[in-house]
């Protein structure tokens, strides 16, 4: 799912980092933190030394989650 939303995304980013269930990603990278910043989208990428690149959006996929019984 492709999402701007800011909240959305950061939720997705917390999945990522600590329960390994989501994958939040962009044409670039995978990303691993976002801001606004005068109206724009920026997200910091893996590997791409620690600086804000501009992103239209950002991808959001989610693991299967299965339930124990």
């Amino acid at each position: 799912m492709q999402s701007t939303n800011i909240r959305q995304i950061k939720t997705a980013l917390v999945d990522q980092a600590f329960f390994r269930s989501a994958q939040v990603s962009c044409a670039i990278g995978i990303v691993v933190a976002v801001r606004r910043r005068k109206g724009q989208l920026l997200a910091m990428i893996r590997g791409w030394g620690g600086r804000w690149y501009p992103v239209e959006s950002v991808r959001i996929e989610h693991a299967g989650r299965t339930l124990l019984s």
